[in-house]
């Protein structure tokens, strides 16, 4: 189930780049890291603009794993099927959800988690369930980090400040078969996001 890259998202996500050059001097650094198979991106998660700003930095189309609730948002619905979505309902344990993740990233596809599991400007630890699915596949885990998206729209703003915004990519590590050692290793691939991000 790797998703199609279709004439309407390569001319999105063609759009959405060029916006935000202008806009946020957008920049991409370490895309290199990122492979051509199945892979679990890892990023830390300052701003509710950060989806927007990581899919843009792919390489090529993933699917984003993300609360199902903004589905019903009008834009950001719409923006969230154009690129590639699997929807979670927060608070509830949906198997679904790991069986398509897993036969995503089996499929190789990117498939993207923020752990923290909400916007966290502070930096808060990886909640539990993305170390299931590298487990599961023995895909890599690639950390992403997201910077200075928390500047461009901080927490309980709604109008993005041109401030300058660049998603670094950092090398990929090895999901170990065993669960709990690799939930460590995405709270370390978080942590590096979560630094990197600190000090720029």
């Amino acid at each position: 189930m790797r998703p199609r890259e279709t004439p309407l998202f390569r001319l999105t996500y063609r759009l959405v780049r060029l916006v935000l050059r202008l806009y946020f001097r957008f920049g991409v650094e370490g895309a290199e890291h990122v492979p051509d198979g199945g892979a679990l991106l890892v990023g830390n998660h300052p701003s509710a603009v950060d989806p927007l700003i990581l899919a843009a930095a792919l390489p090529r189309r993933g699917l984003f794993v993300a609360a199902a609730e903004f589905l019903r948002l009008p834009a950001v619905g719409w923006a969230m099927r154009t690129y590639g979505v699997i929807p979670v309902r927060r608070g509830q344990t949906d198997l679904s959800v790991i069986r398509e993740a897993i036969a995503a990233l089996e499929a190789g596809t990117l498939v993207v988690i923020f752990p923290e599991g909400r916007v966290s400007p502070r930096g808060d630890e990886a909640k539990a369930g993305a170390g299931l699915l590298a487990a599961r596949t023995g895909m890599p885990i690639v950390p992403a980090a997201l910077l200075g998206t928390g500047r461009a729209l901080p927490l309980g703003k709604l109008i993005p400040r041109p401030a300058r915004v660049r998603v670094r990519f950092g090398a990929p590590m090895e999901a170990p078969s065993d669960r709990a050692a690799a939930e460590e290793v995405v709270a370390e691939a978080l942590a590096w996001a979560q630094q990197a991000a600190a000090g720029a």
